[in-house]
């Protein structure tokens, strides 16, 4: 499959998943397959082989997914499990590493079959978006919504635009220098507040660790920003000159962007489209891209830029990077390679509010959401994971 093709078919099935999920925590009916049934056969085909060959093959029984999909009206949980069990033991990584590459890579056979209309190749793709879809959803934490919007809030308190890491653009290779503020206007501003933005956001560690989990796959640790953005605003005038040298065309980064535009396409395609890279493999992937990427860049900059410049950006991006990719060893060869040339500061005690009413880490005067249960984790988890890779590959494409 070319290029072209391969980032076309990745975005359609992320496309028709958002859109099937968005309907179905509306309470209306998914895509369904052509109503022509000779038209269908690859999507009767792909429908029939999810439960013995995705499920049933690795111990799942299916008619528990059934039950929890049909809002417990049909099937039933497995007499050897509770409820909560039985979604504890879908959600283990051991069973999503191997159920969630078995729907793509059937959805992905289906999709290059000559067989296959592209009417009926589709009907495959809003299948198995569904099922994808319902799984992230069963697997994911209502509270992501609520800790989004508190999130949201916390930034909006202080002026300043949460974009750099909530814009659907967002990924763990855009730039992480320039997070605190693009000119000296907004770096100002975000120094000025920058206590009160942390002690807004820190409770969120307690009442949703699972956003930040998520947060991680595009280069987000909360606590590693507010490290890396008291870099930032210690020397403001050294971190000016840099955004603008850190701009200046350079051949060597064009050569980087175009390694990391290859290392990228390849690891969301592995997760997203061809299933190569199992769910719990992928933020180790992740890791390994944006080392790279870095590694590439800050030569690059040597070359370009004055030493002390790309020392504040070696020190910045080395302290910005999710812990993940710092503390396995798997990458800290290659971390320690970067980031043992520079002292990254310790952790910054910052004074955390008192509980809020509603607990930590909420926002006070806020409506609740009416989203709950599986249809908010649906809407959230999806749309925040799928989201941000459909804007990966989309960037690809241009």
């Amino acid at each position: 499959m070319q290029a072209s093709s391969s980032r076309g078919f990745l975005i359609s099935c992320l496309v028709v998943l958002i859109l099937d999920l968005t309907l179905l925590t509306n309470g209306q009916q998914p895509q369904q397959p052509p109503a022509n049934q000779q038209n269908a056969v690859c999507s009767n085909r792909f429908e029939a082989a999810m439960a013995p060959e995705c499920f049933e093959s690795f111990g799942v029984n299916f008619t528990g997914i059934i039950f929890i999909i049909t809002g417990n009206r049909t099937g039933g949980i497995p007499a050897q499990y509770t409820y909560t069990s039985y979604i504890e033991f879908v959600c283990s990584s051991a069973i999503q590493d191997k159920v969630v590459p078995c729907i793509l890579q059937n959805m992905q056979k289906y999709n290059t079959s000559a067989q296959c209309t592209n009417e009926d190749k589709m009907g495959v793709l809003g299948r198995g978006a569904q099922l994808l879809g319902i799984m992230d959803g069963m697997c994911g934490k209502s509270c992501e919504q609520e800790a989004t919007q508190s999130l949201i809030q916390c930034y909006a308190a202080i002026n300043v635009n949460p974009d750099p890491i909530l814009n659907p653009n967002a990924s763990i290779i855009e730039d992480k220098y320039s997070i605190a503020g693009l000119n000296e206007s907004e770096l100002s501003n975000f120094c000025n507040n920058r206590e009160k933005l942390f002690s807004c956001l820190g409770p969120l560690s307690n009442t949703c660790p699972s956003l930040l989990t998520r947060l991680s796959t595009i280069g987000i640790d909360l606590q590693a920003m507010e490290k890396a953005t008291g870099v930032s605003c210690t020397d403001k005038d050294k971190y000016l000159k840099g955004l603008t040298c850190f701009k200046t065309p350079n051949n060597g980064i064009t050569q980087c962007d175009q390694q990391t535009t290859t290392n990228m396409r390849s690891s969301v395609l592995g997760r997203y489209q061809t299933g190569t890279i199992p769910p719990s493999k992928y933020m180790g992937e992740l890791c390994k891209v944006k080392l790279t990427q870095m590694d590439c860049e800050l030569s690059a900059f040597q070359k370009s830029c004055d030493a002390a410049l790309v020392e504040l950006r070696t020190i910045i991006e080395c302290t910005m990077l999710p812990k993940f990719c710092k503390e396995n060893a798997p990458y800290q060869s290659v971390y320690n390679g970067i980031c043992g040339k520079v002292s990254t500061p310790a952790p910054i005690s910052t004074i955390r509010p008192t509980q809020p009413p509603g607990g930590p880490g909420a926002v006070a005067n806020r409506t609740p959401s009416p989203m709950s249960g599986l249809g908010g984790a649906a809407s959230v988890t999806v749309s925040m994971v799928l989201l941000v890779a459909a804007a990966v590959i989309g960037s690809l494409v241009q």
